[in-house]
């Protein structure tokens, strides 16, 4: 028996299909970030929108996104202007004194070991970790990627805002073409991936807002702590607090880093024990009151699975996967495993 691939798609249209889909996604993973910018706008903007139409029913639906971007371009421009030559030279001076802060911290660890106390060769290997041609050539090979994907970054950042802000202004015009599919040959393909796509953006969708507002909840105590605690830089471990908070979990350890360090420069290592008792208690407002508040059960995750999610996610598709990791183990967790575990999956 010759195989046949007609027969073979006839028989499993659906696998088909969503290899496909799957093929697709692939062929456009080098603008995916432009891709997931231009959804993530989209989809704040249309909540927005949808909430605000609902007190202000005069205006209309178009000019309100148009007010919307305005605004949001205005929070940029004022960004640009006023904080990013700040932002520059808080990290110039960070850079500058990052040697001294560091054989600080190496003077405050030999005080504390004692002689034959069994720890010098740990120490011995922390003291060459800790060591400013170590942490400068670390610094500088994870600064030059970040130079290097800036501009990508930068310019996905605008190109999506201006696709997102095309994609709303004709929203509805959009949305009703997108449902004539079901009368044209894609139809089957539309029936079986329109609701399970669809899912899959509100939970994406839904996952990262949350995220946005406990980061920028975030930042706000931070802001606090660090004028309560006297440390300088507070534009640059804020801008810091803010991107790595979009990382669930894994994001609170990156950013205690420079903190730690700004503030053992500022004060001594006394007032860079008080800065990780501050970050501690940050992360316990996030992981008692903000998660269970703003995240909901459906989102909810150990952060030992978050954690290892993170790390395969990371390995597989690099940065984005740290961004998209948790939502795609959530979906995948409980539309496939346990939709299809339940009696109501069953019978289907």
């Amino acid at each position: 028996m010759t195989f046949s691939i007609a027969d073979f798609t006839r028989t499993n249209k659906i696998v088909v299909i969503w290899i496909a889909f799957a093929g697709l996604i692939y062929l456009f993973r080098d603008m995916f970030g432009l891709i997931f910018i231009t959804f993530v706008m989209c989809f704040i903007t249309h909540g927005l929108t949808h909430r605000l139409h609902r007190y202000v029913k005069l205006i209309h639906r178009r000019l309100m996104v148009l007010i919307i971007y305005i605004l949001f371009m205005a929070l940029v421009i004022i960004f640009i202007v006023f904080l990013t030559p700040r932002l520059a030279s808080e990290a110039k001076n960070f850079t500058e004194q990052l040697p001294s802060t560091l054989t600080t911290i190496e003077n405050w660890l030999d005080a504390q070991i004692t002689p034959n106390s069994g720890l010098e060769p740990v120490m011995a290997r922390l003291r060459y970790m800790l060591t400013p041609e170590q942490m400068i050539m670390k610094g500088w090979t994870v600064g030059w990627g970040a130079m290097e994907r800036g501009f990508h970054y930068i310019t996905w950042f605008f190109l999506g805002l201006l696709f997102s802000f095309l994609i709303m202004l004709d929203l509805p015009r959009l949305t009703q073409s997108v449902r004539e599919l079901r009368f044209t040959r894609l139809a089957q393909v539309y029936e079986e991936t329109g609701d399970s796509v669809i899912l899959f953006a509100q939970v994406v969708g839904e996952n990262f807002r949350a995220q946005i507002m406990i980061s920028a909840i975030n930042t706000t105590l931070t802001v606090i702590g660090l004028n309560i605690l006297d440390i300088g830089g507070i534009v640059l471990l804020c801008t810091l607090v803010f991107f790595c908070g979009l990382i669930p979990v894994l994001g609170v350890l990156i950013s205690s880093i420079p903190i730690s360090l700004m503030a053992v420069n500022a004060g001594g290592v006394s007032l860079g024990l008080w800065a990780g008792i501050m970050i501690v208690i940050i992360h316990m407002i996030e992981a008692y009151i903000l998660n269970p508040r703003i995240v909901s059960r459906f989102m909810h995750l150990n952060p030992v699975l978050t954690l290892l999610i993170l790390y395969i996610a990371h390995s597989l598709i690099g940065i984005w996967g740290m961004l998209l990791g948790v939502p795609i183990s959530v979906y995948i967790y409980h539309q496939l495993i346990v939709d299809l575990s339940s009696p109501k999956g069953k019978r289907k």
